[in-house]
């Protein structure tokens, strides 16, 4: 019943959590996790059996098959960790990316990872945690908002980003956005007008904000900059620099 990670899962698909926190804890859970269903793909969080036990699903469901996972291939051990030291070594590794300020928050690391490549990249200075609207700006003043998304299995659900708020009244400028695969490797990324944005966004009146699909036609918009190489390079140069 960890609220705070469960609006970070939320905001990933694009569900507004705060929308209930007026409600209890539990109810909370409920309405979110209803909206979770019908957007996040069963893949995601179907898992087989472990060693041993039997499967329990009921009659009409079906057992996904996964292909092999960063943990099967890198840290296996970790299968047979505990709950609490895996929500332990989270933490840890968050508190670690604080420290290198490759993230800023305590929340899911993904977007701040996303801010810090761009800002690398770019020599864009991020705005303090509270801006609205925008999250990084140019030595010319420029205002970016940066969205990031991981791709599990690259179905249609996994391109929403986050949900942009106050988009008519161009809190930002461009949006910067970067598609990173389920190994947390950049596959893609673009910066794009604002413009673009509006033209492609739908509003989504339960979360008063608008939806945004980076697809790949994206990158065939007039103006959309395609920066996959210079996000690709900042992340390579900030795992050469070895936690320096």
């Amino acid at each position: 019943m960890d609220l705070g990670l469960l609006a970070s899962v939320a905001a990933e698909f694009g569900v507004d959590a705060a929308k209930y926190a007026h409600l209890n804890a539990g109810q909370q859970r409920m309405n979110v996790g209803n909206r979770l269903r019908r957007l996040v793909p069963e893949s995601v969080y179907v898992s087989p059996p472990a060693p041993g036990e039997s499967a329990s699903l009921p009659p009409s469901a079906t057992v996904v098959a996964h292909p092999p996972s960063l943990l099967d291939a890198e840290w296996p051990f970790l299968r047979a960790a505990s709950a609490t030291t895996l929500l332990r070594l989270q933490a840890a590794a968050v508190e670690e990316l604080r420290r290198r300020e490759v993230v800023r928050t305590g929340n899911a690391p993904l977007g701040d990872y996303a801010e810090h490549l761009f800002a690398k990249a770019f020599g864009w200075e991020l705005t303090v945690n509270s801006a609205t609207g925008y999250d990084a700006q140019d030595n010319q003043g420029t205002r970016y908002q940066i969205k990031a998304r991981r791709l599990r299995n690259n179905v249609a659900g996994e391109r929403q980003l986050g949900v942009l708020r106050g988009l008519p009244d161009k809190a930002f400028d461009y949006l910067a956005a970067v598609l990173f695969s389920s190994d947390f490797a950049v596959r893609r990324a673009a910066i794009i007008p604002h413009a673009a944005v509006v033209s492609r966004a739908m509003h989504i009146k339960h979360v008063n904000g608008w939806r945004f699909l980076l697809e790949d036609a994206v990158w065939l918009i007039e103006g959309v900059q395609d920066v996959t190489d210079a996000i690709q390079s900042a992340a390579a140069n900030l795992d050469s620099s070895q936690g320096a």
